[in-house]
């Protein structure tokens, strides 16, 4: 049978008198997680529990609770400072969270990611649920202070990437917390900071591991969104990831070769599936061409012929049957 992790903490606030929980919940946080003030306005009271699992170089932290709302204000950064960096996957519910001077609307699903030095708000409309994912700024990113985020981010379910990024985070957590094996350990830590890393756009020194695979996913769903932009090209490829064009260059080794051939092997790719759309049997080779960022028709018909072996033309032939 495999092992089980046990919660480094845990509390709940059913045992406690409903005039008491407030003050219990903020006591529980200030000494386990960070000074917080709670609120509420629900006429039962606040109904919330916590459990905390210590893995080292993460913390992950489950919440369940009502319609509440947690603060942090700068009273409390002065007497119980932390630095670090959390990233919070909300399961259940609706919330928005205000930090320097924004304010994200959370939905079920959502992730956002903000550093707790600089004062917050989190409210929570109703009965919520999510999972903490914590990092230490001063251990994790040291060498890349400027790396820690000055207002909170949302990945962008709307992006491929951030739907990619968003449910295997979400994945990664929750499957930990509800079944916290330890041979699990190592392989969910390095996924969690892998993807808070890219997120943070924190520079690995070298393509290796998780961080190298997250990122070079996150460069090709930018290429994916950007390529009918003829502006598209290595240099804006490299600078969306935060690193140095050489760098980004070495993480597309694992593709066969370099940025630019990537990005010409998915227009090219694009352009063979329009050329045998037949919906777009009227639309001339040229402007499909130039729609995929070909400099010229002279220009794609070569690419197209040394790609797939036939010239543009021949392919729609083919394809549609004359």
């Amino acid at each position: 049978m495999r092992k089980l992790l046990a919660p480094c903490s845990e509390a709940s606030t059913d045992q406690v008198p409903a005039c008491e929980r407030l003050a219990f919940w903020e006591a529980y946080n200030t000494s386990r997680v960070n000074g917080l003030r709670c609120s509420t306005h629900a006429e039962e009271g606040l109904h919330a529990s916590t459990r905390s699992f210590d893995l080292g170089d993460v913390r992950l932290t489950e919440i369940r609770g009502n319609q509440h709302v947690v603060e942090r204000t700068p009273d409390l950064l002065r007497t119980h400072p932390k630095n670090a960096i959390f990233a919070c996957v909300l399961l259940e519910g609706e919330a928005f969270l205000m930090q320097a001077g924004q304010c994200l609307a959370l939905a079920p699903g959502d992730v956002s990611v903000y550093a707790i030095d600089r004062p917050y708000l989190y409210a929570f409309a109703g009965p919520m649920r999510q999972i903490i994912v914590e990092i230490d700024a001063d251990a994790s990113l040291a060498a890349r202070p400027s790396r820690v985020p000055h207002t909170p981010l949302k990945l962008d379910r709307q992006l491929r990437s951030g739907r990619l990024m968003t449910g295997t985070l979400r994945r990664r957590a929750q499957e930990f917390v509800e079944q916290p094996h330890l041979d699990a350990i190592a392989d969910t830590v390095g996924a969690l900071r892998g993807m808070l890393e890219v997120v943070l756009g924190h520079d690995a020194d070298a393509p290796h591991g998780e961080v190298a695979a997250w990122r070079l996913t996150r460069a090709e769903s930018f290429i994916e969104e950007h390529l009918d932009d003829s502006r598209l090209d290595a240099v804006a490829v490299a600078a969306e990831l935060g690193v140095s064009l050489r760098h980004a260059n070495r993480l597309f080794a694992h593709r066969g070769g370099s940025i630019a051939h990537w990005i010409r092997k998915r227009r090219l790719e694009r352009a063979y599936g329009d050329l045998g759309n037949a919906r777009l049997r009227s639309l001339e080779i040229g402007a499909i061409a130039d729609r995929w960022g070909f400099a010229s028709q002279a220009h794609f018909a070569r690419a197209f012929k040394s790609r797939f072996g036939c010239t543009p033309s021949e392919h729609r032939q083919r394809a549609l049957g004359g």
